[in-house]
């Protein structure tokens, strides 16, 4: 039985944990009032950095994926909120840390075919990570 547990819940494999702060457009004159969904399977991309020791070799700035675990909850009125992701990068980067000062940004559903209905908001965000994942 203990086996089973240990199975169903390691995660497949290339696919780490990290916490992304999502961040939404915010202007401070008009801030927004609804709270903003980001619905699990969002996908981030990585939008390059120029020490980035791989980009001479590979010539791809994007070289890392996150995918939100769960559904985030931008609340009314907050710019920003916290959100597990995995990683799920095909690339030969498997690791981020909060050090790498990478950036992301909102890159569409991971569900091709039933993508969810989204906002014009929801194409605006962006993505820092917190803390390290292996």
């Amino acid at each position: 039985m203990l086996a089973a547990g240990v199975v169903l819940t390691t995660p497949a494999a290339g696919a780490h944990a990290a916490t992304l702060l999502i961040c939404r457009v915010f202007d401070t004159a008009t801030p927004p009032i609804r709270a903003l969904v980001v619905p699990a399977g969002s996908l981030f991309r990585d939008t390059g950095r120029s020490d980035d020791p791989l980009a001479a070799f590979t010539g791809d700035a994007w070289s890392l994926r996150l995918e939100t675990v769960g559904d985030t909850v931008i609340p009314s009125l907050r710019a920003c909120a916290r959100a597990p992701v995995r990683i799920t990068s095909d690339s030969s980067v498997k690791a981020v840390s909060a050090n790498d000062n990478r950036t992301f940004v909102y890159a569409g559903s991971n569900l091709l075919l039933d993508a969810p209905e989204g906002s014009e908001e929801i194409f605006g965000l962006t993505g820092k990570v917190l803390d390290q994942a292996p």
